[in-house]
């Protein structure tokens, strides 16, 4: 486990009199670096990792890239998108509707590209009908893709592949992609909407599409968006939860299955600071022990509330402490959702016929974490279906993959270095120490991290390891 060029340093413990020597191993424990990770189907090279496969990967697999810290990952069309915290955007997959960014090149990304033409993005959207927004710094929003319902708010529908700024939008902090629609949260609390409004997902009161931004003139003081396939969500600094647009599923948690064409405040729900929907049911985080709360259709288990029964209003779920909630489609009739908590553990239900949920291919119709990760900063559930013959559903996360630390006390260096092998880990420093007590030469006697702390795979764990003493102490 150590090189030969290892360096050897005398110390003297003036204080005992007593000898140790320094054995500065070259691998060191080190903080865990958040990784791009993808599970499930590879069909479209959603994963990012260079390959195509339709065989579905049950645990981790790294994404090639992007270079650098991850802040946001998104999902749209079997395509895949993450944004750096330099501001840069990268996406990968399924670009047939150009919904990749790069300015035609219509085929299978099969490792993160960054898309031209944009920097200093602050926040962006993938949609399921193959288009793409992003909001840069200085608060210009920017589409491409598909523009058959005129949801890139150009004033036409034309489709492009390069990136263009939305007209008529000007101090933007959010963007949300809907189905065929979107909509643009500016900073002073106002939302802006335009595309498709069959279902009244615009919220303008009427089922006329709009081909360029207005104003939703009944919400004020909005803090966050979400869009589903036709039905959108606002949630206002006060912790006022509003819906409209479709809902036969229930998804609005009105406590009915009436489209809606006008925001309307969920009742049931206060202290609301999240919330996320898949297009048939809906995610919200509220209260102070920022509890999840769930309601829609449940045919896959997606409320995690235990049952398969649908939901037309709120129901807590028991998971509390969360700090991001994702509710996709992995597939059609796959639905799955996810939540990460304050501690970085990420907890997944739902169906999981393509492994999406991290869970080895076990539906859950429950929270459970995913123990294959740790440290999780951001999560994204996408579709990777080819036909109804050939369907697929993947996930993306950024965390780490961790270890246990084995027990080493006792061990001989040889035994400690089988151990920390076997569990994936390596030797930090290590320490030799005289044993006067002559009961544990050749032993390690202290370790750090110490047995059964959970670290990154690869990380070094230090060590201290007795020895004999000196002439003219010895031992009986």
């Amino acid at each position: 486990m150590r090189s030969s060029g290892v360096k050897v340093m005398l110390v003297l413990a003036s204080a005992l009199g007593v000898a140790s020597v320094l054995v500065a191993a070259p691998a060191r424990a080190a903080a865990p670096v958040p990784v791009l990770y993808g599970f499930g189907t590879n069909q479209h090279a959603v994963l990012g990792n260079g390959t195509i496969t339709t065989d579905r990967s049950l645990s981790p697999t790294p994404a090639s890239g992007p270079p650098g810290t991850i802040k946001q990952l998104a999902t749209g069309l079997r395509s895949s998108g993450a944004l750096l915290t330099d501001g840069s955007l990268w996406t990968w997959g399924d670009d047939q509707y150009g919904q990749l960014g790069y300015a035609g090149n219509g085929g299978l990304v099969t490792t993160p590209t960054r898309v031209p033409g944009l920097s200093g993005v602050i926040q962006f959207s993938l949609g399921d009908e193959g288009n793409g927004y992003a909001v840069e710094s200085d608060g210009s929003v920017w589409a491409w893709g598909d523009n058959s319902h005129a949801q890139l708010g150009n004033g036409s529908t034309s489709s492009t592949s390069s990136p263009i700024r939305v007209p008529l939008l000007t101090g933007v902090r959010e963007v949300a992609a809907g189905g065929y629609y979107a909509m643009a949260r500016k900073s002073d609390g106002t939302v802006w909407a335009w595309g498709d409004n069959s279902d009244g997902e615009l919220g303008d009161g009427t089922t006329y599409n709009e081909s360029l931004p207005e104003q939703v003139s009944s919400l004020d003081g909005i803090a966050q968006i979400a869009g589903g396939g036709a039905e959108s969500f606002a949630v206002r600094a006060d912790g006022t939860l509003y819906s409209w647009g479709r809902n036969s599923s229930g998804e609005l948690g009105n406590g009915t299955t009436t489209t809606v064409l006008s925001p309307t405040p969920v009742p049931g729900l206060s202290g609301v600071t999240q919330v996320a929907s898949d297009g048939w049911s809906t995610l919200a985080v509220a209260g102070p022990q920022m509890g999840v709360w769930a309601w829609g259709s449940n045919s896959c288990g997606q409320i995690g509330n235990g049952t398969q029964t649908d939901s037309l209003v709120p129901v807590s779920i028991g998971l509390t402490g969360v700090t991001k909630i994702v509710g996709g489609t992995a597939a059609l009739l796959q639905v799955s959702s996810a939540a990460i908590r304050a501690d970085g553990s990420l907890w997944t239900w739902g169906c999981d016929a393509f492994g999406q949920l991290g869970h080895s291919g076990a539906t859950g119709f429950v929270p459970r974490q995913v123990t294959a990760l740790a440290g999780v900063t951001a999560f994204a559930f996408g579709d990777d279906t080819c036909s109804l013959l050939h369907q697929g559903g993947y996930s993306l996360a950024v965390g780490w993959i961790p270890a246990t630390v084995p027990n080493l006390i006792g061990d001989t260096v040889a035994q400690a270095g089988q151990a920390l092998n076997a569990a994936g880990l390596l030797f930090g420093s290590v320490t030799y120490a005289v044993d006067y007590t002559c009961t544990n030469i050749g032993l390690v006697t202290w370790q750090s991290p110490g047995g059964g702390a959970r670290v990154s795979a690869g990380s070094g764990v230090s060590t201290r390891v007795a020895t004999a003493p000196h002439p003219p102490f010895e031992c009986p």
